[in-house]
């Protein structure tokens, strides 16, 4: 039996809902990935990174300041390992930047930059200092009810953080309601906050010990079974 019919995977067109904020989470999209170094594959994610950047642009056409952007950049320190990968995104060699057709965000309205040193940009977000998570920060600042996920790779990175992200939604981290004062709101932004995936956005790498297409299959799946809504197509409600 194949994989995929083991693993079912439901891809829907989805509409964005006009009425709420939209948060677009960009994952790693960065030069260690994209173009050089040990865990690049520039044949299937420079193309990816190309789909990125006309959604982006599309999106902030579309929703204007209803857009807010997160990226997640991998970046490491030469001498902190990252079990069990190989050194990558190390500060200095030009692998832990942006990828150069992304490097626009860096100065446009509306974007946060976060620099994580782990697989899940959910960890990552936390401030070991403080506690504080950006992430979840983020969301509640701009009341996004809509999170959009993109990028890499979606076996690894980019299914750690939405599983952590569905986790966190229903343990009420992405409200800023108090469950014992504000019952109802609490509810309706835990049930009114949808985690997409959008399927051609997301990507992984091909290796003699890691099938691309498998992986990415297996990572959309995961995703889906954990609350994720898988999405094939995004429909968006233009300005008038």
């Amino acid at each position: 039996m194949s994989l995929h019919a083991l693993l079912p995977v439901t891809l829907s067109p989805v509409a964005l809902r006009p009425e709420v904020g939209v948060g677009l989470i960009i994952v790693d999209a960065g030069v260690a990935f994209t173009r050089q170094g040990a865990l690049s594959d520039p044949t299937h994610m420079v193309p990816m990174v190309e789909r990125i950047d006309a959604l982006t642009r599309r999106l902030q056409a579309a929703l204007g300041p209803r857009l807010q952007v997160l990226c997640f950049l991998d970046t490491h320190h030469a001498d902190i390992p990252e079990p069990p990968y190989p050194t990558h995104g190390v500060i200095g060699t030009g692998e832990e930047l942006m990828d150069p057709l992304l490097t626009w965000l860096e100065a446009a309205p509306g974007v946060l930059i976060v620099k994580k040193d782990c697989i899940n940009g959910f960890v990552g977000a936390i401030d070991r200092a403080t506690g504080e998570n950006a992430l979840c920060e983020w969301v509640k600042r701009h009341g996004l009810k809509e999170l959009l996920v993109v990028g890499d790779c979606t076996d690894i990175c980019v299914s750690d953080l939405v599983v952590s992200l569905l986790s966190a939604r229903n343990h009420g981290l992405l409200t800023d309601a108090n469950p014992a004062e504000e019952r109802a709101r609490y509810v309706a932004d835990i049930v009114g906050t949808r985690i997409l995936v959008l399927s051609e956005g997301v990507e992984t790498f091909h290796a003699p010990f890691h099938d691309r297409e498998a992986a990415h299959h297996v990572g959309l799946w995961v995703m889906a079974s954990r609350g994720a809504v898988l999405v094939s197509e995004l429909q968006v409600q233009e300005r008038a």
